[in-house]
């Protein structure tokens, strides 16, 4: 195994690691007029969500109180290509505030952005929510964006919530890593073309956790690192690294990646430290 893979095993564990536990799901309710493929997917309404206490695991989910609007059309990157999913103009996925210890609502907008971002950057959640919703598999029966946390988003499989990151980040370093030198049974990789001749990394890595792994896509557009990754919570990731490129390389992915990588949401990469 190479440097980079050791280094992005220690990373992946210290992120597991600090991830807060997720909580028990309240009951489901049946979210219906909202595919285009014949399949439906089960979502908590805001209301009905309430306050959901983990007890032991040191852990409370809030209906967030943001701004959740609904996803607003983009323009298409090629002709022909649909610029969103067809979906009611009126739908929104309520966000979730997550309590990192029990009864201690975190402050709001920690970042002290103003008003017209704060609302910038829910609108590219109910997006990106709107894009994971139609096209990651049908196991995925719930997506909240969490407030607060522009590039987290809880999912449900199987009853199990999970975490979900799609992050778009600007950067200074934009080498592409490559796959292990040296086969490891812990880590299958591999490095697919994709949108012309751009190149992703596909991963599926063994945690801390016995039994678990995590599920990463890695690639860089324009001058931003592009990540979509889903951490382990007591069981395998649910979503195949595959099943996260089918996402990537959908048109409509790309067009927000596009977007986003020219008007940021998230800070920029900060520079490595050799020797760190």
């Amino acid at each position: 195994m190479n440097d980079d893979t050791t280094a992005l095993r220690d990373a992946l564990d210290r992120t597991v690691e600090e991830l807060p536990p997720l909580p028990d799901l309240a009951p489901l309710a049946v979210r219906e007029g909202r595919r285009r493929r014949a399949r439906a997917r089960f979502a908590t309404a805001a209301g009905a969500f309430g306050v959901v206490t983990a007890g032991a695991l040191g852990l409370t989910l809030l209906p967030g109180n943001g701004p959740t609007p609904a996803m607003p059309a983009a323009p298409p990157s090629s002709p022909g290509v649909s610029a969103s999913p067809s979906v009611n103009p009126d739908a929104s996925y309520p966000p979730v505030v997550v309590e990192e210890t029990p009864g201690v609502t975190p402050p709001d907008n920690p970042d002290g952005l103003s008003p017209a971002e704060r609302e910038r950057r829910a609108v590219h959640q109910q997006r990106v929510a709107v894009l994971l919703d139609e096209l990651l598999p049908a196991k995925v029966t719930e997506i909240r964006p969490v407030k607060d946390k522009v590039s987290a988003y809880r999912i449900t499989a199987g009853g199990e919530p999970f975490w979900l990151t799609v992050s778009v980040r600007p950067t200074d370093d934009l080498s592409v890593e490559e796959c292990p030198d040296r086969p490891d049974p812990r880590i299958v990789c591999e490095t697919v073309t994709f949108d012309g001749d751009r190149e992703a990394q596909l991963l599926s890595l063994a945690t801390s956790e016995p039994g678990t792994s995590a599920s990463y896509v890695r690639f860089v557009y324009g001058g931003s690192r592009v990540r979509l990754s889903v951490d382990p919570e007591g069981a395998p990731s649910p979503v195949t690294p595959r099943q996260l490129f089918a996402v990537a390389e959908d048109p409509r992915f790309l067009d927000m990646v596009r977007e986003t990588d020219a008007q940021p949401v998230e800070k920029k990469e900060s520079p490595a430290i050799v020797g760190g």
